[in-house]
């Protein structure tokens, strides 16, 4: 089993930022914190391994380095929301079109 700092393992997840909602949405939606399932020994691991390697070659602290992945996540998840978003408009322009010519 994996040693979580005393901070880490105290901070409080319980807070609700919609009344029914347990989990902080990010990105639209796509990821939740905690993540539900919880995370695997395997993908914490792999985590943590993918942290210490941007640390070390960019010789900052591993704090910065996980919030610079993290980031980099984010941007990712919110990029194909906007492409799903912007194609989705397209198609429904498309389909507003095909009606009132077609018809």
């Amino acid at each position: 089993m994996l040693n979580v700092p005393k901070q880490a393992a105290q901070e409080d997840y319980t807070q609700k930022p919609y009344k029914d909602t347990p989990y902080t949405e990010v990105a639209a939606g796509t990821v939740q914190i905690p993540p539900d399932p919880p995370l695997t020994e395997c993908e914490i691991v792999a985590l943590h391994t993918e942290v210490s390697a941007l640390a070390n070659w960019a010789k900052i602290k591993f704090k910065d380095a996980a919030w610079e992945l993290y980031y980099a996540e984010i941007a990712k998840l919110q990029a194909e929301a906007t492409a799903s978003n912007a194609w989705t408009q397209v198609r429904d322009r498309v389909d507003g079109l095909k009606r009132k010519y077609l018809n």
